[in-house]
């Protein structure tokens, strides 16, 4: 048999493998890999859809929680693991675009090591403060943060949080200590405890602490007020003018190599699920915004979103 020949064969063959694979695909539980600790608004938001998902693909998806290195140990995971579809990382402006730029040494490649399926929302921040704060809105906060400069802390709990804190502090002219949590839930708890001055996190994550009067909400990072946490202004109409932090997102990957059907099954799945009425409910309720999205144009999202994270962290002066 001639080279030429022996090469189609094999190409057919594999054609025929994937396609095997695709048309019995998902014959196991999926795993759903969560790069942030439980109770961070990547994790809750996972495990609704998981549940929604299970029944229009016919198998369970687990969710598994690898928090760290500000989602850098579950997005790795994630990119070793085979190409199969049993395996997908629920990423973020994080993992996907922002560590490129703020890793020394990221283990992956955002770039190479993931095939996009689709976007799965937007989370909106909120800047908060304990109720036992003297702050009672954004301008006493300011004030009482320029007055003691080097004096107060913030906490960060993801390179969302990180980026919104540092346009805070340099648009306000505040000078204050950050530290860094493997999430936004230990950061809050953190702040519940005074042990940190202010936080700017998911709303979804505040939300709770917000209602039962433990956190003051003083303004949201958004060009537009997030109906779930009643009528906080944006930190734009609260006294920061032209203030607008809307890049934080979720969305779902494979490995890369992973065959396209899959993909497509996938897609369908979670975009049916985005759009369910119940979905739509819940995101509403804790102040996500669902944004289902075709492989096609997540694809295009994901780039952008790479480039802009390299000139939101260039403009920040951040360093690696």
């Amino acid at each position: 048999m001639g080279r030429g020949l022996l090469g189609i064969c094999i190409a057919a063959a594999a054609l025929m493998v994937t396609g095997a694979h695709a048309s019995s695909y998902p014959d196991r539980p999926i795993r759903l890999v969560v790069p942030f600790p439980a109770g961070s608004a990547t994790d809750g938001f996972a495990r609704f859809l998981a549940e929604q998902v299970a029944p229009r693909l016919g198998q369970n998806l687990v969710v598994t929680n690898k928090a760290g290195a500000q989602g850098a140990i579950g997005a790795t995971e994630v990119a070793r693991a085979t190409p199969d579809g049993y395996t997908l990382l629920v990423g973020t402006n994080s993992t996907q675009a922002a560590n490129l730029y703020l890793s020394q040494s990221l283990s992956y490649d955002p770039r190479k090591d993931f095939a996009p399926i689709t976007q799965l929302a937007i989370s909106p921040l909120v800047l908060v403060v304990a109720e036992s704060s003297p702050s009672s809105d954004f301008k006493s906060f300011v004030e009482q943060a320029r007055s003691r400069p080097g004096e107060l802390n913030y906490g960060t709990g993801n390179t969302g949080s990180q980026i919104a804190t540092h346009m805070l502090n340099e648009q306000a002219g505040i000078k204050a200590v950050g530290v860094n949590f493997p999430g936004s839930p230990q950061a809050l708890t953190e702040l519940l405890g005074g042990r940190l001055q202010y936080l700017i996190t998911d709303v979804s994550v505040a939300r709770p602490h917000i209602e039962a009067g433990k956190l003051r909400p003083l303004g949201v990072t958004t060009s537009v007020r997030v109906p779930s946490i009643g009528n906080v202004p944006t930190l734009a109409e609260a006294g920061l003018p032209g203030y607008n932090y809307s890049s934080s997102w979720i969305g779902l990957y494979a490995p890369a190599g992973t065959p396209q059907p899959v993909l497509e099954k996938l897609n369908k799945a979670f975009v049916d699920a985005l759009n369910d009425e119940a979905t739509q409910r819940f995101v509403s309720d804790r102040g996500l915004v669902p944004m289902p999205r075709t492989i096609a144009d997540f694809e295009a999202y994901t780039k952008q979103e790479q480039a802009d994270w390299k000139t939101m962290v260039e403009a920040a002066g951040l360093k690696k």
